[in-house]
């Protein structure tokens, strides 16, 4: 029995419209058939009461076995303190640039990271770094990238750039546009392939946690916000180790940053899902981190690439979605509805 649960992230202060990542996982660990519970990002600083009433109530518990910090922006990693003061966290797996380069003033979030550390610290959680074959349960659990190297290279990438971007970011705060309801973009057919491979995203997306957990027999990607390069880093990886996604194919995987058109091509979705009307797995399930006020997200370019190639396609668009085996009884929950094909003349995301 397990339980992948992707919490409504919004941004209140509607300072962006950006969306968040905000996942806990409930399983059975095959081991020793005890109950764990993952955390993988907290979303932004309000959302950590959000992730600490949904552990105690569904999961009936205050004990968090791992929580995984993808990466240090603020809809992934500002809740997750709070997390760590409400419930007894065991180990945290968070990527320190300090370990790894001299100077690290021009960090962005670098206080929410801080913050992470000292409660922690203060709480003797056993902190540890997420690299490229790191496992936890017996395996159930194992870290597919990104390499110590890769990550140093691109945490010197992020460093050299980070003065430029300050005044391109200041420049943006305070865009706002509302958010389009999805099935307002429905369409009755799918549109050809137009997502492309020339996608480009952050290093530090790039740098991303991307994480595989195997329960039931079911492998699930968790992606954060890596990008095309970072995720044909992984899928050579889980090649490596596993086999290929034909012969091993996914049963879940999170769209990566909340369903950007940037961060995914066609050619690693063919590797990874299997080629449009010839997926590898007939019934993948993809969530997507989304939230209403987010007009770029997710791209309907992503949704229909998805859906092409068999995935059963979900958005939380400001609900909490649950992708669950066996029997699950949570009253007020119902069926979640795939995303329909959606139009692609505004898509920009």
């Amino acid at each position: 029995m397990f339980e992948v649960d992707f919490l409504p992230v919004e941004n209140e202060n509607q300072d962006g419209g950006k969306s968040g990542d905000a996942i806990a996982i409930h399983f059975t660990v095959h081991a020793d058939q005890r109950q764990a519970v993952v955390v993988i990002d907290g979303g932004r600083g309000y959302t950590s009461d959000l992730l600490v009433d949904h552990i105690r109530e569904h999961y009936r518990t205050n004990v968090v076995d791992l929580m995984i910090s993808t990466h240090p922006d603020a809809d992934h990693l500002d809740g997750l303190a709070g997390v760590v003061e409400a419930l007894e966290v065991r180990e945290l797996m968070v990527h320190q640039p300090r370990a790894h380069a001299r100077d690290v003033s021009d960090f962005s979030n670098l206080e929410a990271l801080d913050e992470l550390l000292d409660a922690a610290k203060a709480r003797d959680v056993v902190v540890s770094e997420p690299f490229t074959g790191e496992s936890r349960f017996d395996g159930q659990l194992t870290v597919l990238g990104p390499t110590a190297s890769y990550y140093e290279d691109l945490l010197a990438q992020q460093l050299r750039e980070a003065k430029h971007l300050a005044a391109s970011a200041t420049a943006a705060r305070g865009w706002w546009q509302r958010g389009v309801n999805l099935l307002e973009r429905a369409v009755d057919w799918l549109p050809v392939e137009t997502l492309t491979d020339d996608g480009e995203t952050s290093h530090r997306n790039n740098s991303s946690v991307i994480t595989l957990l195997t329960l039931d027999g079911q492998r699930m990607l968790f992606t954060g916000d890596a990008g095309i390069l970072a995720m044909t880093a992984a899928a050579d990886q889980y090649e490596n180790t596993y086999g290929s996604f034909a012969a091993f194919p996914l049963s879940f995987i999170q769209a990566p940053h909340h369903g950007s058109k940037r961060n995914l091509g066609p050619t690693v979705l063919n590797r990874i899902l299997g080629m449009p009307n010839s997926p590898h797995s007939s019934s993948t399930i993809a969530f997507i981190s989304s939230a209403k006020a987010a007009p770029k997200h997710p791209s309907p370019k992503v949704v229909n690439a998805l859906t092409r190639r068999g995935c059963f396609v979900g958005a939380t668009e400001g609900k909490a979605i649950c992708h669950n085996s066996g029997t699950l009884a949570r009253p007020g929950w119902g069926t979640l509805q795939p995303l329909p094909a959606l139009v692609e003349d505004d898509d920009e995301a």
